[in-house]
């Protein structure tokens, strides 16, 4: 039996294999964010959880200024491009981002009380930050070549492994420090988990620096700069677009709420490891589908967005008894948030299908704009509504911001489609998008009503599944009957 099997996995082509073995280390690494949740709500206060995701937030937001966003897209097309050379190609790009690390560092150095107290972050912390900048791009290289390069074995052993060692140490971490009497645990937890992480990447960097051994190529930079500089205006909105919301609320609020707030965002994105498998799974059909005008795009499509939208409505509905499980009492007064943000979360998928087809045209530009204008708009209404109805209203402006976003990329999709499709414009069900859009947000914003209503919710709940079950299986009889066909 184990020879047929393994008989039967040597048949599957290596692309396929690499994307399914990099899918479940990537599921396996976010689901450990998850699990560890209930952990560190009992052991941590809402104030240091607040604080690690503030630093989180921070890190995930200053770095794709420090690294000009070298480890973006480009990063990938110049790999198709230096195909003799990546190795030096690596050491040289990865020279450019040490400098923007070191020069960001002697930035810091000048006014280090100025920029802590602009972040919220003390010294301590600020300096953790600092040393990710220097060695976590090494990291990010060395798995996008992986990627390309279909060596799916050691990348996804070792991003699996750096995710449970992290895990475990930043959990070790805390309760060595609860049992000592250290009050303020949030620090030792992101030594913890962030030393393993840069152990790791500081050993990476030293490989690829030797490997290439080429610390300045003007043609690998000029390259890099060249395809990388447009996105940073993307990657800049789109990280505001998802932190900003708790960097205000540090701001105006305090760090206890950005503790609540953030944990229960959590909650309501699990459904987001679902989506990036059917997004990866779709993208492949779509793009070798999309001049063919009996492709079957429309109604594929929408029956993946239908799924994905029954699942995001079924999460809010469920929302109260998952919150019982990752969280303590004091977490459960935050409970309305949820319908809202799993709203937002749903036009993910929205705003993917649409971005999907401008990264078809290289029309990535209008993927920037839409991007700007949901995160000024996010910005904006969250400097009013926190104040005046406090940190939960964030949630009801992060909804506001992603149907801007979405609304935003699926214009520009069409606009590109009249140009592009000449008389096949539409590549989708636009006004079947636009109405499931709609209704998936109304049923996840009924569970403010709903969660008062215990046994009317359950029943919801157990129709949800019987539809989910029966979508699942039509998608798949579709996807079968295309792969049959072909």
């Amino acid at each position: 039996m184990s020879s047929k099997i393994s008989g039967l996995f040597r048949k599957i082509p290596t692309g396929f294999k690499a994307a399914g073995v990099y899918t479940l280390a990537s599921i396996f690494s976010k689901g450990l964010s998850i699990i560890t949740v209930p952990i560190f709500t009992r052991i941590m206060s809402t104030s240091d959880i607040g604080m690690v995701n503030l630093f989180n937030s921070w890190q995930s937001l200053l770095s794709v200024v420090v690294t000009l966003s070298l480890t973006s897209g480009g990063y990938i097309a110049a790999l198709k491009e230096f195909g003799q050379e990546r190795d030096q190609y690596q050491s040289s790009v990865l020279s450019l981002t040490t400098l923007l690390a070191l020069l960001t560092t002697l930035i810091y150095l000048i006014n280090p009380a100025m920029w802590n107290k602009v972040t919220g972050l003390p010294g301590e912390l600020f300096g953790l930050m600092l040393a990710g900048f220097f060695v976590m791009p090494a990291y990010d290289f060395w798995l996008a070549r992986q990627r390309y390069e279909y060596k799916y074995k050691l990348a996804a052993g070792l991003t699996a492994a750096m995710a449970l060692l992290a895990s475990c140490a930043a959990v070790a971490a805390v309760l060595w420090m609860g049992s000592h009497g250290y009050q303020y645990t949030a620090s030792g937890r992101l030594y913890a988990s962030n030393i393993i992480k840069y152990v790791i990447c500081g050993v990476l960097w030293v490989i690829l620096i030797l490997r290439g051994k080429t610390f300045y190529s003007k043609k690998f930079w000029k390259y890099s700069l060249e395809l990388s500089l447009p996105l940073i205006g993307y990657a800049l909105a789109n990280q505001v677009l998802s932190v900003s919301d708790r960097m205000m609320i540090s701001r105006m609020v305090g760090n206890s709420s950005v503790g609540i707030y953030s944990t229960l965002y959590t909650v309501s994105s699990i459904s987001l490891m679902v989506w990036s498998a059917i997004n990866s799974s779709f993208v492949p059909y779509l793009y070798q589908n999309m001049e063919s005008e009996t492709s079957g795009i429309k109604k594929y499509s929408l029956m993946l967005m239908g799924a994905y939208g029954l699942v995001a409505v079924l999460l809010t509905f469920v929302a109260p008894e998952i919150v019982r499980i990752l969280a303590t009492e004091e977490y459960y007064e935050a409970i309305y948030i949820m319908p809202p943000i799993a709203g937002g979360v749903f036009l993910t998928c929205v705003s993917n299908m649409y971005t999907n087809i401008l990264i078809y045209y290289k029309k990535t530009s209008y993927i920037m704009y839409a991007a700007i204008a949901a995160a000024v708009i996010n910005v904006v209404l969250n400097y009013f509504c926190i104040s005046w109805f406090g940190y939960m209203a964030a949630a009801y402006t992060t909804l506001v911001a992603y149907i801007v976003l979405a609304f935003g990329q699926g214009v520009a999709a069409h606009y590109i489609c009249r140009q592009k499709r000449a008389g096949n414009v539409a590549v989708y069900d636009d006004r079947g998008v636009a109405v499931l859009a709609v209704v998936t947000i109304g049923l996840c914003l009924s569970g403010l009503l709903l969660y008062k209503h215990t046994a009317l919710r359950y029943a919801v709940i157990a129709v949800g599944c019987v539809l989910v079950c029966v979508m699942g299986y039509k998608v798949l009889k579709m996807r079968s009957a295309q792969k049959k066909n072909k």
